[in-house]
């Protein structure tokens, strides 16, 4: 039974991917900001900042995935926010590898997420593939760099098996801005956000999920893959398709792109930028998507909102 070391387990991500790597028959432990190793999912400490971390986790671990990095949905994106983006991602890679230098310890890979954000914000006619490399300047797009840069390391400098998920924007019941989109449209207030015609690309976290689940078990598995659906759709299409799974009327007006950057500042380009990611790597790799049309991803997300508050109701 292979050890999977998590760092950012108690994410979003990282809760689900926990549960499912369990019932696949792995154990699995966190790296945390407090240890807690009698917990279910026995937690160890690191501190990135003061360069601690305890070597009893990655003496177990036999595969490391790094999901650890502060929420970029979070918070208006000051100087010192933008500093956290970017040290909780890249400071904590670099202080996995300098501890598994340390400790001369043999990993059977590395995994990491990183984010389609590497392409750019801006919204283009180009289909992405992993192979381009559009250089853009944009923060999201240097921080991607970064994160990539230091995940790499693993493979350059100790031979690693090394992998990066570039991930999408995540449809989950728990996911905050997901619930974002849900509320107004419950309502009838749902509307396509600036022009509507940006892509708004997407994954399941199911789909998600078992992407870090093949990263492990694929030996074959090196580099980078986009981890997004296949299906191409824009933010007026989505936001559409979420009023109609929703039996929601979808008549407003566009939500102004100035409305967007006035509360949110620079973090708004995320949302009013967006160009087409392909899939066609990790497809040809061998994966078949369970949710490939945003219509199935929506509806079962829905459902399982709502059986959460049901359940909540019921106590």
């Amino acid at each position: 039974m292979k050890t999977i070391l998590i760092t950012g387990g108690s994410g979003l991500v990282g809760r689900k991917l926990s549960r499912l790597l369990i019932e696949k028959g792995y154990k699995v432990i966190w790296l945390s900001r407090e240890r807690y190793i009698k917990a279910e999912i026995p937690r160890y400490r690191w501190d990135y900042q003061r360069n601690e971390i305890e070597k009893e986790a990655i003496e177990q671990a036999d595969v490391i995935i790094h999901l650890a990095g502060s929420n970029i949905g979070e918070d208006s994106w000051t100087r010192l926010k933008k500093q956290n983006i970017v040290e909780s991602r890249v400071q904590t890679a670099q202080l996995l590898l300098d501890t598994v230098k340390s400790m001369d310890k043999k990993l059977d890979a590395f995994i990491s997420a990183s984010a389609i954000g590497f392409y750019g914000i801006k919204t283009t006619d180009n289909i992405y593939t992993e192979e381009d490399n559009p250089n853009e300047s944009d923060f999201l797009s240097r921080t991607c760099r970064k994160w990539e840069a230091a995940t790499f390391k693993f493979q350059e400098e100790l031979n690693v098996r090394t992998v990066a998920l570039r991930t999408a924007f995540v449809i989950s019941k728990n996911s905050d801005a997901f619930r974002k989109m849900v509320l107004p449209t419950r309502f009838g207030l749902g509307a396509p956000i600036g022009s509507g015609n940006q892509y708004l690309t997407w994954i399941h976290i199911e789909d998600l999920c078992h992407l870090y689940l093949k990263a492990i078990e694929d030996t074959s598995m090196q580099g980078i893959y986009n981890a997004v659906s296949p299906q191409f759709i824009n933010n007026a299409d989505f936001m559409h398709t979420l009023a109609k799974s929703m039996r929601r009327p979808f008549f407003m007006p566009h939500v102004p792109s100035f409305f967007m950057r006035l509360i949110m500042g620079e973090a708004a380009d995320m949302i009013l930028g967006g160009s087409r990611i392909s899939s066609q790597k990790i497809q040809d790799a061998g994966y078949t998507f369970q949710y490939d049309t945003s219509e199935k991803a929506i509806k079962a997300s829905l459902k399982a909102i709502k059986e959460k508050e049901d359940k909540k109701r019921k106590r």
